[in-house]
């Protein structure tokens, strides 16, 4: 099945808001404790500290009757003094690091080693052959270079017979799952989305990977999606004529897809798609896997990160980054939304490229919200430094 990219235009999503300002009450409390509501009717009277934010803390406030946050604020572990602007370079994936932890070396047989372009590593290699034990000596192939993808025979029937569309909406982002998700559980699933996590984080280099979404598939499903993919070659509906790979299906197949953030420096970073006006590339890192009953059965990954440099700020108190917002959305009118998530990430702005090629980026620490529109997680960004929004 062709993955296929819907640019869709939604004017009117990407700013949306309402006027007439009512009386305000915010409600932070931490998570799991005896909530308070402060009886205050301005952003500037909050008791001693309240400034600051913390991981757990729940923001409850009203921007008039249009929009509304209520989420708990995500921020890993960092201390609100400790958080820190990075700079870094889109380093790609190192091959030879890659086989030396799957196969111990890199293999003698089913290797096929090039030099780089500028911007990626120095080698880029292509294996095809035996995977070793940790994917259960299955036969498959092995892609790395700035990206890195992996992926078991089984892997490659899945993938390619998954009934989904990704959907890029502005500053949003969905799925489409054709005849909807489905309830599928896997034997042992919290065991086998653990040692995936592991996995990725090893092979893949990264201080830490984080579950953010997982849907279910079941081998009807992909049955379904194949018969639809042969039924559309033979009507010449296909932009590109391809053979269709027919398999037998069973319970076996059924399976679960996974996406993943990545952390750099303690802080997850942007792993959505930001299609900005002013055309300024912002690169995200992309961690999608499929896991079956057996383990980890495909891993494609883009937008690796090294740290250059590291810079400590002064965050901008949670009055500013409320004001940025209720401003943002005080100018405009629409259907009513609710800001559900209020996420401490970093936001990569693109700088240059290094002696070697490599991207250069300034990761700015920056507060993400979220609100759901038409099942398309639509985003606002605010810079965690001065409270600005992020906007380009």
């Amino acid at each position: 099945m062709k993955k296929r990219v819907w640019g869709i235009v939604m004017a009117g999503l990407l700013l949306m808001g309402c006027q007439n300002m009512g009386n305000e009450q915010i409600q932070t409390t931490q998570a799991q404790s005896t909530q308070t509501q402060p009886d205050q009717s301005d952003f500037g009277e909050e008791q001693e500290n309240g400034q600051q934010l913390k991981n757990g803390d729940h923001i409850s406030l009203s921007l008039g009757s249009q929009v509304s946050i209520d989420a708990v604020v995500e921020m890993s572990d960092k201390n609100w003094n400790g958080i820190e602007k990075c700079t870094a370079k889109m380093d790609g994936f190192q091959g030879e690091k890659i086989f030396e932890e799957l196969f111990g070396k890199i293999p003698e047989d089913g290797v096929k080693k090039e030099e780089g372009y500028e911007g990626t590593p120095a080698f880029n290699y292509f294996y095809e052959g035996t995977l070793g034990e940790k994917l259960r000596n299955q036969n498959g192939t092995i892609r790395v270079s700035s990206g890195l993808d992996l992926e078991t025979e089984e892997g490659k029937k899945i993938y390619s017979n998954l009934p989904v569309e990704y959907i890029s909406a502005g500053n949003g982002e969905g799925i489409m799952i054709y005849g909807g998700e489905q309830e599928v559980t896997l034997e042992n699933e919290e065991d086998l989305i653990a040692q995936c996590q592991q996995f990725i984080e090893q092979v893949g280099g990264w201080e830490q990977a984080s579950l953010t979404d997982a849907y279910g598939f079941s081998c009807e499903q992909m049955e379904q999606q194949q018969e639809a993919s042969i039924q559309a070659e033979e009507n010449g509906e296909l932009l590109k004529p391809q053979e269709i790979e027919e398999y037998e299906w069973s319970e076996a197949d059924n399976c679960k897809l996974l996406f993943f953030q990545s952390y750099l420096n303690g802080i997850p970073v942007l792993c959505n798609e930001v299609n900005r006006q002013d055309e300024l590339f912002i690169p995200a890192t992309k961690i999608r896997a499929v896991i079956t009953k057996e383990g980890i059965e495909y891993l494609s990954a883009d937008g690796h990160f090294a740290v250059q440099g590291k810079e400590t700020i002064s965050p901008a108190g949670k009055d500013t980054v409320m004001e940025t917002l209720k401003n943002k959305f005080d100018l405009t009118s629409a259907d009513p939304v609710t800001l559900d998530r209020m996420k401490l990430i970093y936001y990569p702005v693109t700088t240059g490229r290094d002696e070697d090629g490599f991207l250069t980026c300034d990761m700015i620490p920056a507060w993400q919200f979220r609100y759901v529109v038409e099942d398309i997680s639509m985003y606002v960004y605010i810079n965690a430094a001065d409270g600005s929004e992020i906007v380009g």
